[in-house]
């Protein structure tokens, strides 16, 4: 009976930490951006291993923005692949390709994310994923709301492709509820949250809080643990988009 008792208040406070949430959420802004002429250069980071079957489409995805292409580069960081991911990004013109340094580190995607903005002519550093396939206005919109909100930092949503299996649309319905909180909790300025596969940031405040020095030694966070160092030298322009 006792079990039953705190299972049924657990659940009871899940229940309303999920219902503040939704009404967080539902209160975020639509984003609508204007229409206008915009100048901030941008770098796009790719880290790479073994990527071979996707990155191709994403630096299709890239060459379709509606963004000038003038005024964006696009940096991929080989993360020491054995399959045919060089030979893959070779192909594109104009797309810049690193070989990650081969010092044993900890996080070698904090490493690879960090080789590629120190190289990067942008002032705005844009990350994602090379399984990643954004629309066309993805970067014009991105630089309209960074111009418009002046942001240290954006969190982005993130979409889980999947097919229709069972287990994927689990998957799908878990990662939507978990996108939601985020948008929700930076909307609120409750917690740092975020997904690497769509976040952007100041090159200059990147620097200023010394990348992921102080983070580098553990294997994952190249996204929140980052929000979270900018988060709190610049708590007013972490911003959701």
């Amino acid at each position: 009976m006792v079990i039953f008792y705190i299972s049924m208040l657990l659940f009871a406070g899940y229940s309303i930490l999920i219902i503040y949430y939704w009404r967080c959420w539902i209160s975020v802004p639509e984003y609508i951006p204007k229409q206008k002429m915009h100048s901030t250069k941008i770098s796009v980071i790719i880290p790479a291993r073994n990527e071979e079957e996707n990155i191709g489409h994403l630096l299709q995805a890239l060459q379709k923005q509606t963004y000038p292409s003038n005024s964006f580069e696009t940096i991929v960081i080989n993360d020491q692949s054995d399959d045919n991911t060089v030979e893959v990004v070779k192909q594109f013109k104009g797309v810049i390709l690193f070989e990650l340094d081969s010092d044993p580190v900890n996080s070698y995607k904090k490493k690879a994310i960090e080789q590629g903005i120190n190289a990067a002519s942008g002032k705005l550093i844009i990350t994602t994923d090379a399984d990643c396939i954004p629309p066309p206005p993805w970067i014009e919109t991105i630089v309209s709301f960074y111009e418009e909100k002046k942001s240290a930092f954006i969190a982005a949503p993130v979409i889980f492709q999947h097919d229709s299996s069972l287990v994927q649309i689990f998957q799908a319905l878990d990662f939507l509820v978990l996108q939601g909180i985020t948008g929700a909790s930076v909307y609120k300025k409750i917690h740092s949250m975020c997904n690497g596969a769509n976040v952007t940031y100041q090159k200059e405040v990147f620097e200023q809080v010394k990348g992921f020095e102080g983070v580098d030694n553990i294997a994952s966070g190249d996204d929140m643990l980052l929000m979270h160092k900018i988060w709190k030298k610049f708590p007013e322009d972490v911003h959701y988009r």
